[in-house]
């Protein structure tokens, strides 16, 4: 509508008599032919008649202006383009009194972004609205080979008022039709227009069915607060419970941004088995981020997630995650050097979290040099950090750590790579309440501690590093062999078994770790012992950007420690043989695989693989998954799933989505299954979906749901890619992502 605004705007100028005081507005005219009577009080331009007025072209057969009656007409192929892109056509424009108002036959406005508005005629009043009789509104492109075929969609009313100073087009007695059906009326509609990319307004609802909670609506509204800041306001109504609110609210200040996203609802008591007890419960959760610039170096920043108890999140299909973490803090940054400040508290959501045994880091500070190079072209790093893991309910622990080491990189003449190592680790800790029974279960040993309030240790290792590539280049690609080795020493005791094992009592060995000269995960062990990896690695690498590797590798000790887990692959003197293997062909194919054998019969003992595959219309994944640990220790469960999932583009508007997960162990069976159908044109985006999930936790039983949604763009258009997420194979770590977290929101009023 700005078009249209201008065209008045335009002949405004060229009308007008002289301004004294100020120097007039200047505009190029230009015509096959320009007569003026003998008086001069009426101009004709004839013929390819074009107005340039500052950044405005306005274009006509012919253009009649008279001085005397104080009007302007122009007729004839009408076509203005305006400073922003629209572009307005009409058969005839009259101007009339002060040139403030006017009238416009037959226009038809196709703005920018593909927007259209038609009208029968079209008023200009007092300068600043245009009135629109009998008009038709759409974002849908006009079918080139019916260009009298009703668009997907469109709104009809008898009237359209479009303010230009507040940007928004109202509409009276509007009919919203779907593919030439009305489907809804109203008597009254406003929405932004098209030059306005964020509006407070309601956005597109969802609808849905669960046999967990009924029937479900969500109307969400998003509330444009500032250019700065803004939130989405999302009741829903569900049949089988009552209603929940959804709260999202983002904002970007001077130094950063953040974002907290919330939902509550008053339910009645459910036990473990979803039947009904008497009394009522508050039930929400709440999620956010945030992180804010201090100055050049320093930063802060937060994450956070609660939720009210164990089972909410997924019982309103929310978030998959069995566990919470909560973060908050403090960055500094250096040249060579790094620095966090921190705390850490986290949730369990599983049926045998403790809330009471769940640890919070307070305070959990790191420290990260890494010197220049100096003495024999080597460098010095170190790493430094202090924790305290605090209980309710429990043991506590604190710990000062200091690792130093000093590293030696040298290639010898005959190409060759060797680092040598060398370096020192120190621990002290601080213990209380490990004396208690209670604690036993947190430790992988709990009979050898005694109670001492401080312990420590420290370690003295060394570890030399050898690679040697051969490299051989072809007319389109390059391989790379490369045979590896390293040699770790340190003292074959190097743990205080009276120091618990709080972050190291689980991990898995693969090429990842393999040659790592510490392989536990955390801090609280450490392998120990005189040990050499070795191992082969493959690359190749094509011009067209096809790659591969392959990387296969062992260890051997000297010594065999009984501080790594029973299924770890190390506890023996030979190691488990890890193997990983890739395959990557640009937009159609891509494989991973990791598997580990035993040293005893090379049988498998982890196979996980995934490969996605096809073009970019028809994409396939499959993943597989084969852990054996009841062999180590049976209280570990074996694991066996298969997760695949597909997107198919079924035709240039109609995508399919389909993932299923199934456990193969003798107590599983199939685990989540679902999909969709996805429409989406310039101007619409339909999605219908449907899930099966049949595991239980609790009060979430098997379920079954559905639900589907219809969008018209622009109207009340999401207005980002983050829409797409909900049509992505389903995670089952962490669910469905947000809706309507957006970039650019546009509301139906």
């Amino acid at each position: 509508m700005g078009a249209v605004a201008s065209v008045f705007n335009v002949l405004s100028a060229q009308a007008q008599p002289a301004i004294p005081a100020a120097e007039p507005k200047k505009a190029t005219w230009a015509a096959d032919e320009i007569v003026v009577d003998d008086k001069g009080d009426r101009i004709t331009g004839k013929g390819n008649v074009e107005i340039v007025y500052e950044d405005i072209t306005l274009r006509a057969d012919e253009i009649v202006y008279d001085r005397t009656a104080d009007k302007a007409v122009a007729h004839g192929h009408i076509r203005l383009v305006d400073k922003s892109g629209n572009v307005s056509t009409g058969a005839s424009l009259e101007l009339t009194g002060d040139l403030k108002s006017g009238v416009v036959q037959s226009m038809y406005v196709l703005f920018k972004d593909g927007e259209r508005l038609a009208a029968n005629s079209g008023r200009r009043v007092d300068g600043e609205r245009n009135i629109l009789d009998h008009a038709v509104y759409s974002a849908c492109a006009i079918c080139e080979d019916e260009p009298d075929k009703a668009p997907l969609w469109q709104i009809r009313a008898i009237k359209v008022v479009h303010d230009e100073n507040r940007k928004t087009l109202t509409y009276h007695n509007a009919t919203l039709e779907l593919m030439g059906l009305p489907i809804i009326y109203t008597p009254w509609l406003k929405h932004p227009d098209a030059s306005v990319k964020r509006a407070s307004g309601f956005l597109s609802p969802d609808f849905g069915t669960s046999s967990v909670l009924g029937f479900t609506a969500e109307v969400p509204y998003f509330w444009n607060i500032s250019p700065s800041k803004d939130m989405t306001i999302t009741p829903m109504i569900t049949s089988g419970e009552r209603a929940v609110l959804k709260l999202e609210y983002r904002q970007r200040t001077r130094t950063g941004q953040f974002s907290l996203d919330g939902s509550g609802t008053y339910v009645s008591k459910r036990d473990d088995d979803n039947n009904q007890i008497p009394g009522d419960e508050f039930r929400g959760h709440i999620f956010g981020n945030g992180q804010f610039q201090i100055d050049k170096d320093w930063r802060w920043g937060f994450d956070l997630a609660l939720a009210s108890d164990d089972t909410y999140l997924r019982r309103y299909d929310i978030s998959r995650a069995d566990s919470l973490i909560n973060h908050l803090y403090l960055e500094r940054f250096w040249e060579q050097s790094y620095l966090h400040i921190g705390a850490y508290a986290f949730q369990g959501l599983r049926e045998e979290d403790m809330g009471g045994t769940t640890p919070i880091a307070l305070p959990l500070i790191q420290y990260n040099f890494v010197g220049k190079p100096s003495w024999l072209g080597g460098h010095f790093s170190a790493d430094a950090s202090m924790s305290m893991l605090t209980r309710t309910d429990s043991a506590d622990t604190g710990r000062l750590s200091l690792d130093g080491r000093y590293e030696v990189p040298f290639t010898s003449p005959l190409g060759d790579i060797y680092k040598l190592t060398v370096g020192m680790r120190a621990d002290t800790y601080y213990l209380h309440g490990w004396e208690d029974p209670s604690a036993a279960d947190l430790v992988a040993q709990p009979d050898v501690l005694t109670g001492s309030n401080f312990e420590g240790r420290y370690v003295p290792y060394a570890a030399l590093e050898w690679r040697y590539p051969f490299i051989r280049y072809g007319t389109t690609s390059h391989q790379i062999i490369e045979p590896m080795v390293t040699v770790v020493s340190s003292p074959a005791h190097a743990n205080n078994d009276e120091i618990p094992n709080e972050d190291s009592q689980a991990f898995d060995l693969d090429t990842s770790n393999l040659f790592a000269i510490d392989r536990f995960p955390g801090s609280d062990r450490w392998e120990g012992g005189t040990r050499i990896a070795y191992g082969v690695r493959y690359r190749y690498y094509a011009d067209n950007g096809v790659k591969a590797s392959v990387t296969v590798g062992e260890s051997y000790r000297f010594n065999r420690d009984f501080s790594l887990p029973a299924d770890s692959g190390l506890r023996e003197r030979t190691s488990d043989v890890v193997m990983t293997a890739m395959l990557g062909i640009p937009g159609f194919f891509d494989y991973y695989h990791r598997m580990r054998f035993d040293d005893d019969g090379f049988n498998l003992v982890r196979n996980e693989g995934l490969v996605v595959f096809g073009p970019a219309d028809y994409r396939f994944a499959l993943g597989y998954t084969d852990i054996k640990r009841n062999g180590f220790d049976p209280t570990l469960p074996d694991r066996k799933e298969l997760r695949t999932a597909a997107s198919i583009k079924l035709s240039r508007y109609w995508t399919m989505n389909a993932d299923f997960a199934y456990d193969f162990e003798r107590d599983g069976g199939a685990l989540t299954a679902g999909g969709g159908f996805t429409y989406e044109d310039e101007c619409l985006r339909f999605r219908l979906r449907a899930r099966r999930d049949f595991t239980d936790d609790r009060d979430v039983r098997p379920s079954t749901s559905v639900g589907f949604q219809l969008i018209f763009k622009v109207v009340s258009d999401p207005g980002t890619k983050d829409a797409e997420l909900q049509d992505l194979p389903f995670s089952p770590t962490f669910g469905n992502k947000s809706k309507y977290y957006r970039q650019t929101v546009n509301g139906l009023e």
